[in-house]
């Protein structure tokens, strides 16, 4: 059951769909969008369908009218590199357009999801831009000191309560009452694809501790 690639963002992709499930009509989200005719792409653009609308969601309060998402898996762990990648991808989306200020470098945000928190990314971007990171809410923190807005969010320190099912999207997940009460919240909703997608996922990235709770059981 563990063998093969986990599609870790194919599920972010059905994680951020299910946390942002009442702002859906606010938003379109397209994955691995294209940067150019090269193959450059970021993970997850979101775009606002009115500049007006407010997200209330607490992961997506930053947002603006155009939004890159940066993700990476329970395996990885976000670099340097990685930042300067996306900050990038930001300006090169930004310019990359048929009309000069067709895109409002006013309206760009950039958020970096991951599991691990960025120690060394985040005191380098204090050391050599002045950039910190404040906790806004449990697992997000937001960067100040850049024109463009800019989040990190820890999945695995999000609120249970807020963000359950990307806060879910681990491959720590133990057996017993977190299991369990997973596969409860799954119950109502495993006819939907989204969750269907993402609880494929985090099924085969936790498959021993699975099993245990069913040998419990």
């Amino acid at each position: 059951m563990t063998e093969g690639r986990l599609q870790w963002h194919a599920a972010f992709g059905a994680a951020l769909r299910i946390e942002l499930g009442q702002e859906a009509e606010k938003l379109r989200i397209e994955e691995e969008h294209l940067l150019g005719k090269k193959p450059m792409q970021m993970d997850v653009l979101v775009i606002k369908k009115r500049k007006q609308d407010v997200i209330q969601k607490n992961i997506a309060r930053i947002f603006r009218t155009y939004n890159i998402i940066e993700y990476k898996s329970p395996e990885d762990y976000l670099s340097i590199n990685d930042f300067y990648k996306v900050y990038g991808y930001a300006c090169f989306y930004q310019s990359e357009t048929e009309r000069i200020g067709e895109i409002d470098p006013g309206e760009l945000t950039l958020t970096f999801v991951c599991n691990h928190y960025p120690h060394r990314l985040l005191r380098h971007l204090r050391r050599a831009r002045g950039i910190k990171a404040v906790e806004t809410d449990p697992g997000i923190y937001v960067l100040s000191g850049d024109p463009i807005p800019m989040q990190v969010i820890v999945t695995k320190r999000l609120s249970r309560t807020e963000n359950y099912w990307l806060q879910s999207l681990r491959c720590d997940l133990q057996a017993g009452s977190e299991i369990r009460d997973l596969l409860e919240a799954y119950e109502p909703k495993k006819h939907e694809l989204w969750y269907q997608a993402l609880m494929e996922v985090i099924v085969r990235a936790n498959w021993e501790k699975m099993e245990e709770e069913r040998d419990m059981c």
